[in-house]
């Protein structure tokens, strides 16, 4: 059924609805829709009122069964229902091969432009004065996010290679500081907080990586749960995903190879790891991958390796010297999720060396509230948003708290029947979480 004509029988049914109401309405008959299967009309055959407010309290305990009645109902965020085809995500994965080359002046004199050039001889080139100018000039658009692998910017860094993780005002920290690699990825997750983030219509790398790599205030990070500083990358792009036209990973271990106080990771989806082989780990050294069930992976990780594929590389990393991490980030909630991310764990500790395994980190779905409508046009297949999604205090939408520290629970305690000695943490989560969670 058309917005159009589910606005039209919301008219009929409660012609004294206004905008706004009908609006909630709208969006609450559509989500249920989603869940349920079945269409609009059979939904408003169910409802027993015309008025707004007892309306709107059956539909929200119909689409938020768990929840209702524990949270203030404005915890249900509703927006605007405005899905169309225009801005759908093309989740078949090629081969990257970006159809234009932007270049600063001064990365023509870069390993990186050499490498470039040796592998993508018929693209475009075209020299920029800068990024940031180039960005000023141009419009930006869901469309420009999904064709960003049709253009490479090369550019000089100056300011963000290396910042303490972001966290959400009022949960406990890990003390992780993250070094950039680039803005943008190739792999098309649901979920990925980029494609609502990201305003720059293409793939962006720094030519200058070794700059930073000579500048001893790296070693600077804050110390908390662990007895060591940790550094890593993988926030704006994934680690290894591009490490083939980069050689970053080359530069990162051999630097931090003589940084022994210091472990370093790369966080990943992919199985690009010729260059770690190549160059050889130390306990250090962190190979780490994010991980999913294979449900969740198969329908919304698209375009990234496999779990069995990404555990394979793991293993074959501890066989070249490195240590290993996994997250389970996010965590998504859907009917099978106790088999699923069980499945997961064994799959890890059956194919990874245990003793290898550094650290664990658990974290569930979350994204800013805007995110939403634009998963639901990127991915309209997709039945993430089918969860009991609430509007938290920072306006990101997060499950029920008591949802969450259940799946916590579950995938530790799985975790704490395999020997393990890594450590097991939560992202993003407040002191309560954590001690419901962890304390026995």
């Amino acid at each position: 059924m058309t917005t159009l004509n589910a606005t039209n029988l919301i008219a009929s049914r409660f012609p004294h609805f206004g905008i706004n109401k009908s609006r909630e309405i709208l969006r609450l008959l559509h989500e249920i829709l989603s869940i349920e299967k079945i269409t609009i009309s059979d939904i408003l055959a169910t409802l027993t009122t015309k008025d707004y407010e007892s309306t709107k309290k059956q539909l929200l305990k119909r689409r938020y069964p768990r929840t209702f009645g524990k949270v203030p109902l404005s915890s249900f965020y509703l927006p605007k229902y405005e899905v169309g085809t225009a801005a759908k995500a093309e989740i078949t994965a090629d081969q990257f091969y970006p159809k234009n080359i932007y270049y600063e002046p001064e990365a023509k004199k870069s390993t990186l432009f050499e490498n470039v050039k040796i592998l993508f001889p018929n693209s475009q080139y075209n020299e920029i004065e800068s990024l940031k100018n180039f960005v000023k000039s141009s419009s930006f658009t869901l469309k420009d996010y999904n064709n960003r692998s049709d253009n490479l910017f090369l550019i000089k860094e100056k300011y963000n290679f290396l910042k303490r993780c972001p966290c959400t005002s009022g949960v406990v920290t890990c003390g992780y500081s993250i070094i950039n690699l680039g803005m943008g990825c190739i792999y098309d997750c649901s979920y990925c907080f980029l494609q609502g983030y990201q305003n720059i219509p293409g793939i962006v790398i720094p030519y200058n990586i070794t700059d930073y790599l000579e500048d001893e205030k790296i070693g600077r990070s804050t110390q908390v749960l662990f007895n060591y500083t940790r550094i890593g990358s993988g926030e704006f792009t994934d680690s290894l995903v591009f490490d083939h036209i980069t050689d970053f990973s080359t530069f990162i271990v051999n630097y931090f190879k003589n940084k022994k106080d210091i472990f370093f990771e790369f966080k990943t989806k992919s199985s690009n790891i010729q260059n770690l082989l190549n160059a050889g780990g130390q306990e250090n050294i962190v190979a780490a991958w994010s991980v999913n069930s294979n449900e969740m992976t198969k329908s919304n990780e698209f375009k990234a390796a496999p779990i069995q594929e990404r555990l394979e590389s793991a293993k074959k990393c501890t066989q070249a010297g490195f240590s290993t991490a996994f997250h389970f980030d996010p965590i998504i909630y859907y009917q099978d999720w106790m088999r699923g991310y069980k499945e997961s764990v064994d799959m890890i500790f059956d194919i990874v060396p245990n003793s290898s395994i550094k650290w664990i980190s658990l974290g569930t779905l979350r994204m800013p509230a805007y995110q939403k409508i634009i998963i639901e046009n990127r991915f309209p297949e997709t039945e993430i948003l089918n969860g009991e999604l609430l509007l938290g205090h920072d306006y990101k939408l997060r499950y029920y708290e008591n949802l969450r520290i259940e799946m916590y629970k579950f995938i530790n305690q799985r975790i704490q029947s395999k020997k393990s000695k890594a450590i097991v943490y939560l992202c993003m989560e407040p002191t309560k979480v954590w001690d419901s969670v962890f304390k026995v």
